[in-house]
């Protein structure tokens, strides 16, 4: 039984997910990431935080595009990201850069993706900008509006909180 070569990168990432939430170089990664000042009050070597982020992240990136490209194409395209900066940038944000959200969202914006192919075959005449323009309206209202609704959500929950105190 073979299996897909996109496993090893899934639990590579997941390793590294458990790496940067449940030892000390993750939490030096994400005090680097909040306070570099705070980090280096800490004793955290932020240049070595920053560095090896960095290589593991794009090693990570690299191992992901192996699959697309030499698995299934065995050549190199042009423009075979076809906008994954993007959507990658946008998951990132929905998902408030936690593993368990970056998942979530991930599968949210492949089934929008896919189901906005999906439909573009069934329906030619919805031209594709309208699945951009849905991408567009999540990312908006789950990510932007945060600010909107969270000094009104702050007051709720510390009125309750000094109601339950009394």
């Amino acid at each position: 039984m073979r299996s897909n070569s996109g496993l090893v990168p899934t639990k590579l990432e997941g390793d590294s997910a458990l790496a940067i939430w449940r030892t000390p170089w993750g939490y030096g990664v994400r005090a680097v990431g909040l306070n570099a000042h705070a980090a280096h009050y800490a004793g955290v070597s932020i240049k070595g935080a920053v560095i090896g982020a960095m290589m593991i992240s794009g090693a990570l990136a690299g191992l992901g595009a192996v699959n697309s490209e030499m698995g299934s194409g065995h050549h190199l395209t042009l423009n075979f990201t076809a906008g994954a900066g993007f959507i990658g940038i946008a998951v990132a944000l929905m998902g408030r850069n936690h593993p368990v959200g970056i998942l979530l969202s991930a599968i949210l914006f492949g089934g929008l993706i896919q189901g906005g192919f999906d439909l573009s075959l069934e329906k030619p005449n919805i031209p594709p900008e309208t699945f951009i323009f849905i991408q567009g309206l999540n990312i908006l209202f789950c990510g932007a509006m945060e600010n909107l609704y969270a000094p009104l959500l702050h007051r709720l929950l510390v009125g309750r909180q000094a109601s339950a105190h009394v």
